[in-house]
């Protein structure tokens, strides 16, 4: 998820997009300024959604039995949350639009997949795990800067902050993810084969954080008006994001429980915004599913659970067929793809997703009174 954040000249062209996005969101009163839904949601799937990667951390770590949290939590939220991406082409003013770029929206995941699929069949696995690795410090702290892009805005902060932000929640989750990179073998033995510096990457990731924090919280204490709770808390858990790689020796465990808190955020965004968007159930028979699930609490649950099984069925098949690899494979190019969609959906530099997203993300009753 990208930055929301409009110069002065699109905020002004747009504004009628905004109200008319109000008046079409459900539940969206003038007690909840500040805050992206409310107070109860935004604590719950954005705030404090980190707690449950520490839960099942801890679980974990304590009891043999804590890896069947892990399994429930991979099959029930995080293949759904890899899977959501997809959810876009269900619209059809999207669909038309993507249907205007193929390259990007259709070839481009078909490369993807590809290019896996010829990685792992020569045996190039630590080239798959390493972009794995590295592409999803970049999306998770992206996702991030984007969702406290909304609180910004909310909030009635200034575009100037924005590159500063950005760059600070880069940089702290950078170095947490970096610090022990030792531990990461893959990535750890291609910088060695590369003779990289491995030295340098510490110091060098603490020194940009360090002027990056600088930077932004002096632009912070220009302000207008005081930060908000909404937007410090959530500015608080996000550079505390990524605490699981300075303690967390097993680096696969510490990647889960990181993601998990990144899970929740953006099945909690992606339905918000489908929910609002969708509210009235009208268009093709796929925007109208996605209209139904979007405003049904058991529909959507029963709709991340069926996701869960048809991968957990289809792990299983290709172990009992004896070929595993498969299933490697569709895990590593869905992630993939997932990163990669993610930079397009959510690229609010594109005017096209500043006027079909952004106005059901920021309604003008949820933004703080001048």
């Amino acid at each position: 998820m990208r930055t929301i954040d409009n110069s002065p000249q699109i905020q002004s062209a747009e504004r009628s997009e905004w109200r008319l996005a109000e008046a079409s969101s459900p539940g969206v009163v003038s007690d909840q300024r500040g805050w992206i839904q409310s107070r109860f949601y935004d604590l719950s799937l954005f705030t404090l959604s980190p707690l449950a990667g520490l839960v099942v951390i801890c679980a974990a770590l304590g009891s043999p039995k804590g890896t069947y949290i892990i399994v429930l939590a991979t099959y029930l939220v995080a293949i759904p949350h890899y899977v959501s991406s997809f959810s876009f082409y269900l619209g059809d003013e999207n669909l038309a639009y993507y249907r205007t770029r193929r390259l990007a929206f259709f070839v481009g995941p078909t490369i993807i997949l590809l290019a896996v699929i010829g990685l792992r069949i020569l045996k190039h696995d630590a080239i798959v795990q390493s972009t794995m690795y590295v592409w999803n410090v970049y999306h998770v702290s992206l996702q991030s800067a984007g969702i406290l892009s909304i609180y910004r805005r909310l909030n009635g902060g200034l575009i100037a902050e924005k590159p500063f932000a950005h760059a600070s929640v880069l940089g702290v989750s950078a170095t947490m993810a970096f610090w022990h990179i030792e531990r990461f073998a893959p990535l750890f033995g291609l910088l060695q084969k590369l003779h990289f510096p491995l030295w340098t990457i510490r110091p060098a990731f603490l020194g940009f954080t360090v002027i990056a924090l600088l930077l932004y919280f002096r632009r912070l204490s220009r302000r207008p008006k005081r930060v908000s709770t909404a937007e410090i808390g959530f500015l608080l858990s996000t550079f505390l994001f990524f605490h699981p790689y300075l303690w967390v020796r097993d680096l696969s465990l510490a990647t889960f429980g990181m993601l998990m808190g990144h899970f929740l955020q953006y099945l909690g965004m992606v339905w918000l915004l489908n929910r609002r968007k969708y509210a009235n159930a009208e268009g093709s028979e796929h925007q109208r599913i996605l209209s139904a699930v979007s405003k049904s609490a058991p529909l959507l649950l029963l709709s991340l659970a069926s996701i869960g099984l048809v991968f957990y069925l289809a792990q299983e098949g290709s172990a009992w067929l004896g070929v595993p690899l498969t299933y490697i494979i569709l895990w590593n190019s869905l992630t993939l793809v997932h990163f990669y969609l993610d930079g397009l959906v959510w690229a609010f530099k594109d005017p096209f997703v500043r006027k079909s997203v952004g106005p059901y993300l920021t309604p003008t009753s949820h933004m703080v009174a001048p």
